[in-house]
């Protein structure tokens, strides 16, 4: 396995250097911004070996949820900037995927047409809630605008081990190299104008799908959205029960 993968990084250096070419030395260097949490903090100690030729800024903190990496977007983002890696949602609460769908959404009205680059998300479970809900969320953000990029960190994540630290969220040093070269596939798919691929269901194995946290504690803006879906979805998930309860009384009649 780890042959196949060495293979695979290889094929994936060869295609980036072959998209390199392609960036014109007379012109100016293509300008991205990187933005994210812990991930994106060891991920980007190795982009010097894959982005040549590329101006890039990355503005990365640790623990960060989509609310915080917004605002480390709006500090950094210019308008000079064509590609746009949002590389976040492992620190939101699975339960409520909508918060990485209109942070995603605020970036995307800021940004217009210019590309982005959003990961698949690897991530705890909490209180039986997996990850389905926010990749679910990046590739229909994908699929609403032609070009972004979804490398799918989530599936070798879930399915090579050995691309994670102990704690099954981190990436290890190996995992952070080929995180590197997922996201500067991306990043040199949007330079060259190259469709994302359909998206496929996120390979994932028991053992994440089972792994519980409450390491997940929200505060300011990510707290009291999450206060306001549950006022929101309380009228409908009673309504649901009501349903439900009606049908059983009729069916034992």
């Amino acid at each position: 396995m780890r042959k196949a993968l060495r293979h695979a990084a290889a094929g994936v250096a060869i295609a980036l250097a072959a998209l390199v070419v392609t960036v014109p030395s007379a012109l100016a260097a293509p300008k991205v911004l990187v933005v994210g949490d812990s991930l994106e903090e060891s991920t980007s100690l190795h982009f010097d070996k894959y982005l040549p030729g590329i101006e890039l800024t990355v503005n990365a903190v640790g623990g960060s949820n989509t609310y915080e990496i917004l605002d480390l977007f709006e500090e950094s983002y210019e308008p000079s900037m064509s590609v746009i890696v949002f590389d976040g949602g492992t620190n939101d609460n699975p339960q409520y995927p909508q918060i990485l769908e209109e942070n995603l959404a605020k970036v995307a009205a800021t940004v217009g047409n210019r590309c982005m680059v959003v990961p698949t998300i690897h991530g705890y479970s909490v209180e039986g809630f997996n990850n389905r809900g926010k990749n679910r969320v990046v590739h229909e953000f994908a699929a609403s605008r032609p070009g972004t990029q979804t490398p799918d960190w989530a599936t070798v994540a879930n399915t090579q081990p050995q691309m994670l630290q102990p704690d099954n969220l981190h990436p290890s040093e190996e995992g952070a190299d080929y995180r590197a070269q997922l996201i500067a596939e991306g990043i040199f798919g949007c330079l060259s104008a190259v469709e994302t691929a359909p998206a496929g269901p996120v390979a994932e194995t028991a053992s994440a799908a089972s792994v519980e946290t409450r390491e997940i504690e929200p505060v300011g803006r990510m707290a009291e959205r999450e206060r306001e879906l549950l006022r929101e979805m309380g009228p409908m998930l009673l309504s649901q029960l009501a349903a439900l309860t009606a049908i059983k009384v009729l069916g034992a009649r």
